[in-house]
């Protein structure tokens, strides 16, 4: 393929972009965090992160938010528990179930990722513009409605 069709496809939707931008914030993180003494989180531990970040605390809920299997998620979260970062706690509504919660060394390791996304937040404002990340977290926040579906 030519440069210039090339650069036709990949301006032809937003998906490879809205991909380069996570794939940039999540490369950045994982640099920053290891430079702080952190190991590597995969981008579906980072995902699970996310979602528990958000308030989500039952594994089937987390699946649901991030698009991949209740299984998947499962074999995720005891990763991350066997690492220290998560703990399974009894559901107080639901006896058969259990509640994700961050451990004491997760919540170390989320604050670090605060700050973390703060200074990519701020490289990115250098590189492109204040206003530019400021409408691109705009729009990026508005309610685009349920997926389309025919």
């Amino acid at each position: 393929m030519l440069a210039k069709e090339v650069a036709m496809a990949r301006h032809a939707t937003l998906l490879i972009p809205l991909f380069e931008a996570f794939s940039w914030f999540d490369e950045g993180l994982q640099t920053l965090l290891r430079e702080a003494g952190w190991t590597a989180v995969t981008r579906p531990q980072t995902m699970v992160l996310i979602a528990i970040g958000q308030g989500i605390e039952r594994a089937v809920d987390i699946a649901r938010a991030i698009g991949v299997t209740r299984q998947s998620v499962g074999v995720t979260i005891a990763e991350m528990a066997a690492e220290g970062l998560l703990e399974m706690v009894d559901d107080p509504n639901d006896r058969r179930a259990k509640r994700v919660h961050l451990s004491d060394k997760g919540e170390r390791r989320r604050e670090d990722s605060r700050r973390a996304m703060a200074e990519l937040t701020a490289e990115l404002e250098r590189r492109i513009g204040k206003a530019s990340v400021t409408k691109l977290g705009e729009a990026l926040q508005k309610d685009w409605g349920p997926p389309v579906a025919r």
